[in-house]
């Protein structure tokens, strides 16, 4: 009687083993790869959400509009400003200003006249009711400019502050001027950076880790930076110079047009604003809505013969007052 071949007891134990090593390996390498792919699926949204945070900011700093103060007007007198200050980001990772006031142009809009969306902004960082590491950006406008200047920021409880990001680990600008120097905070107000826009601007941001992550993730992962250089291109008007140029023997023509009643006539009297795009050649729509702008907040201004001169023909312009 012959003994029927077959496995050991040995050889299946070491078949199992075998095959629960590969199904082991096999297991941890699919993990390894979901999670991988998750991660990368985060990261992804991450970029994308910052992206569009940049984007949203750099959108409304490009359109930032200033025009310089006359030198014979008071400093509080008008509401002109571009303010950069610093809350939270001094004492944090990156340097620069978590606090941003400054007034900008929308395109000008198809109309009749170069109709002047002109508005006041402000983006002000605040810390998370969620988190004490975490951080909200808001987003704050007004499309009236006030009478006189206003440097105070407003607060997060106003109802024309909107929430723009709600889980940031920092927020920062900087702002670079037309030496070339970089600064953490900007104030056209003052005399250093009197009448002044920044030639460009950084924005820095990193958003904070997603609730769903572990406190060991939190503890192991290091805010991603994300940043953009954005550019200013326009530069500060001067309403004097643009509204009044010298004459050929330098001299300016102020206080050489005046009303009945003997009384330097002003711009505001002088200067439809409403149809300041008709019959004007040499003038873009974007220098007419920018002019528009100007014109209208600082109305008060005396009205000149050179002004009068170079405007001549324009039907903005009162006949009354060439």
């Amino acid at each position: 009687m012959s003994r029927r071949s077959g496995f050991t007891l040995i050889e299946v134990l070491a078949v199992v083993l075998i095959t629960s090593l590969l199904l082991g390996a096999t297991i941890s390498f699919y993990l390894n790869l979901t999670r991988q792919a998750a991660r990368a699926s985060e990261n992804t949204r991450e970029a994308r959400r910052a992206a569009a945070l940049i984007d949203r900011v750099a959108t409304d700093l490009e359109s930032a509009l200033l025009v310089k103060k006359p030198k014979e007007q008071d400093a509080l007198a008008q509401p002109w400003l571009f303010v950069g200050e610093s809350r939270y980001s001094a004492t944090g990772p990156q340097a620069g200003s978590d606090q941003l006031k400054f007034i900008r142009r929308d395109d000008p809009r198809a109309s009749d006249g170069p109709a002047s969306n002109v508005e006041m902004v402000a983006y002000t960082l605040h810390r998370s009711e969620r988190a004490s590491d975490h951080f909200e950006l808001r987003r704050w406008s007004s499309p009236e400019l006030p009478e006189r200047l206003d440097l105070d920021f407003p607060r997060s409880d106003d109802p024309a502050s909107l929430l723009v990001a709600d889980d940031l680990s920092y927020f920062a600008v900087r702002f670079l001027d037309d030496t070339g120097q970089w600064h953490d905070r900007w104030d056209s107000t003052q005399l250093v950076e009197s009448s002044q826009l920044p030639r460009a601007v950084e924005i820095q941001v990193a958003l904070a880790p997603p609730e769903t992550a572990s406190d060991e993730e939190i503890a192991e992962a290091e805010p991603v930076p994300y940043a953009r250089l954005v550019e200013l291109p326009m530069r500060p008007l001067d309403l004097e110079q643009l509204l009044n140029p010298k004459e050929k023997d330098g001299k300016g023509g102020k206080g050489e047009n005046e009303g009945e009643d003997g009384k330097q006539r002003t711009i505001g009297e002088c200067v439809d604003v409403s149809k300041l795009g008709i019959s004007a050649p040499g003038f873009s729509e974007s220098d007419l809505a920018t002019l528009a702008a100007a014109v209208n907040n600082n109305a008060a201004l005396p009205f000149t013969k050179a002004m009068a001169e170079q405007f001549a023909g324009l039907a903005a312009i009162n006949p009354d007052c060439l």
